[in-house]
């Protein structure tokens, strides 16, 4: 049967969001092996090879190679009667040890599934990359992606409010390098104008478990987040001695359930009760502790 036309909607970066820069030395085809497999992660379904090139832009022939080569190597599948491909389980399974040292008793992935499905929100994990948040994962809460951020765009730490959260697990002397050097690079946002100002929304993050944050957003956007590794209101708690490098590579990575400001606001205690039962389920080695008596300030 025939794969019925349909038009391809993707998230498109903001004016706020950036390309994560590759230097000078960086190798195409690598690049564009990856822009498809982030492609196929975004669309979340199969696609031909002119939906991928009309979404990445990149040449026809070259989409083309490059697709029939993962094909062949096993990274995805084809199926000839709509002309398709999609990524194999193989894809999938790659890397996936990391996940397991890193959350050796959780289920991230269903951990955010979960959550949008619980909110009916997207949900996006962070990950520490410099001073920069880069959107590793996005579970999208509906088809309509034109206002969500897309997978693999970076911000800066101190201008998203999943930022915060990474910012609140680190050490105050290393927040204040990255504050210094944002600052010198103009990359906050035009609220923010000094070093203590930003010290103080770590502290308030920190003293929270959690960062609601409605003004680091796009416009008419809010967000709220939680670390990974230090989650919780006792953000420097003693760990077991086998889990402290794994607590440490978790404090890289938050994650943030986010939409339409009006639409969290009015949710907030259901994500509120949604973190701490998913945690639960499906993140063991994640702590929650979020008063859902106390008042959301946000940062």
């Amino acid at each position: 049967m025939a794969r019925a036309k349909h038009s391809i909607s993707v998230p498109r970066p903001s004016q706020r969001d950036r390309e994560r820069d590759l230097g000078a030395g960086v190798v195409k085809p690598p690049r564009r092996v990856f822009e498809i497999i982030e492609f196929f992660e975004q669309l979340n379904e199969p696609a031909t090879v002119s939906d991928i090139v009309q979404a990445t832009g990149i040449p026809q022939s070259s989409t083309s190679m490059l697709l029939q080569t993962l094909e062949r190597m096993g990274y995805l599948c084809w199926n000839p009667d709509d002309r398709t491909y999609m990524p194999s389980l193989r894809l999938h399974m790659l890397g996936g040890w990391v996940h397991d040292i890193t959350l050796p008793r959780s289920n991230l992935r269903l951990a955010m599934q979960e959550l949008s499905k619980r909110t009916g929100l997207s949900v996006v994990l962070g990950q520490r990359t410099g001073r920069y948040v880069q959107y590793a994962h996005v579970v999208f809460a509906s088809n309509e992606r034109d206002d969500d951020v897309p997978i693999g765009v970076v911000r800066p730490l101190v201008g998203t409010g999943l930022g915060y959260s990474l910012l609140a697990a680190m050490p105050d002397e290393e927040v204040r390098r990255l504050a210094i050097a944002s600052l010198a690079m103009q990359e906050q946002p035009p609220f923010i104008h000094s070093v203590e100002q930003i010290m103080t929304m770590v502290a308030q993050a920190r003293r929270a478990g959690y960062v609601y944050s409605t003004r680091l957003q796009n416009r008419n956007k809010a967000s709220f987040s939680f670390n990974l590794g230090m989650a919780g209101t006792a953000w420097h708690d003693e760990r077991p001695e086998g889990s402290r490098e794994s607590s440490r590579e978790s404090s890289l990575l938050s994650i943030a359930i986010a939409g339409k400001r009006r639409i969290v606001q009015d949710r907030l205690p259901d994500i509120i009760a949604a973190v701490h039962a998913v945690t639960q389920e499906c993140l063991p080695d994640v702590r929650i502790d979020i008063d859902p008596h106390r008042p959301i300030e946000p940062i």
